[in-house]
């Protein structure tokens, strides 16, 4: 995935006044894995590609607000995605 098309997603759910802030970083999940995505309880996302396979708790994710930082922990969470 490329941070490109991440920044572009981030920026589509940030100024998406439909979605509350508490939710945003959720959005931003399932817009990016959408099509991996294997289980989703309690804020927990597991996505898997192939043998891949990636874990993220969105309880404990970084404010929405912090750009720079999601997108690096987007980056990482789907790298080789």
């Amino acid at each position: 995935m490329f941070i490109k098309g991440i920044k572009r997603n981030y920026d589509k759910v940030f100024q998406d006044d439909s979605i509350p802030d508490e939710q945003k970083i959720d959005a931003l999940l399932l817009k990016l894995g959408e099509q991996y995505l294997v289980s989703q309880e309690n804020r927990v996302y597991v996505f898997q590609k192939s043998d891949l396979t990636v874990k993220f708790d969105a309880k404990h994710a970084r404010a929405f607000h912090f750009k720079d930082y999601v997108v690096k922990d987007m980056n990482k969470l789907f790298h080789g995605f």
